[in-house]
């Protein structure tokens, strides 16, 4: 029993000190709250209700990323996909979006890191 007991301790111990030493761990899909404890913040803000259409969707991360695609999603509406414009990564990156009409819309997002780590997410907002 004993010898179980250290053998899990060590086991856990162990696996602590990879996860730590991975500076992506846990970096392959974030959204609402977890995004936000990983750091992670969207404009418009998951949960956000904005007067009129926001003109961009950005991201801000901890560390320096490309922001890749934005794909908008609404009911009843055929989703709209945005490649991001080139550019160098950075802590914040955006994209240009198109004209909103009024109401509920998800936003699926997908970046990528310059070691080539992808990180996505997605953020839920409503456009009055």
């Amino acid at each position: 029993m004993l010898k179980t007991l250290v053998l899990t301790a060590v086991l856990a111990s162990v696996a602590g000190v990879a996860a730590a030493q991975d500076p992506h761990a846990g970096h392959a899909r974030h959204g609402g709250s977890q995004a936000k404890a990983s750091g992670i913040v969207t404009s418009p803000a998951d949960g956000a209700m904005t007067h009129g259409s926001p003109e961009r969707f950005s991201v801000t991360f901890p560390h320096p990323m490309t922001l890749k695609t934005v794909t908008l999603t609404a009911q009843g509406r055929a989703p709209i996909t945005v490649t991001a414009p080139s550019a160098p990564a950075a802590r914040t990156v955006s994209a240009p979006l198109p004209r909103l009409a009024p109401g509920s819309y998800a936003a699926a997002w997908t970046a990528e890191g310059p070691d080539g780590h992808r990180m996505s997410g997605s953020a839920r907002f409503m456009v009055h």
